[in-house]
This record gives structure tokens, sequence and C-alpha cells, in this order.
């Protein structure tokens, strides 16, 4: 099965950029398969093969769902996942 990353973002915040940026990283380094759906109020999520690597919400709890914060960077978020396949 082929490995997936999705990462569901808010239009609305201003995610679509940084997810569309992490995304050509991820297929550009990693050759993964990306897929960005947009999502609701304040969503920025990472997920691996239906496991969630990066959560906007859980990390900067009710400042991430205000919209404070950063989203991670293209590298920050490459360096997770060659991380997750070096340990798998």
């Amino acid at each position: 099965m082929a490995s997936e990353v999705v990462i569901h973002f808010c239009r609305t915040c201003g995610f679509e950029k940084p997810a569309e940026q992490i995304a050509a990283a991820v297929r550009r380094d990693l050759g993964l398969a990306v897929e960005c759906r947009s999502s609701f109020w304040g969503c920025f999520r990472i997920e691996h093969d239906g496991r969630e690597i990066f959560n906007r919400w859980k990390t900067r709890g009710w400042l991430g769902r205000l919209g404070c914060g950063r989203t991670p960077t293209a590298a920050e978020v490459v360096e997770l996942l060659q991380q997750r396949s070096n340990h798998s």
C-alpha cells in the first residue's frame, strides 16, 4: 500500500498556501502522495497513513483555535515524516 499524507487546513485562516507549500515539499523530497483538504475554522492538521503527526489545536491549544501561532514549515514536516519512516 502506498504511503499517503493528508493535510487538513482552514482556508479562512489563510492556511491554504502553507498547506500547498508543505504538500509540494513532501512530494518533491519524499515522493509521497499528498492530498490537501479544506476544513473548518482554525484547523491545520497533518496525517500520515491515517495517523496524526501534527495538529495545530493540540500544539497551540486555544491560541491555535483562534489562529495564533504558526504552522510548521515544509522542512519541519519533511523531517517529521523522515523520522516516522526511520522508526517504522
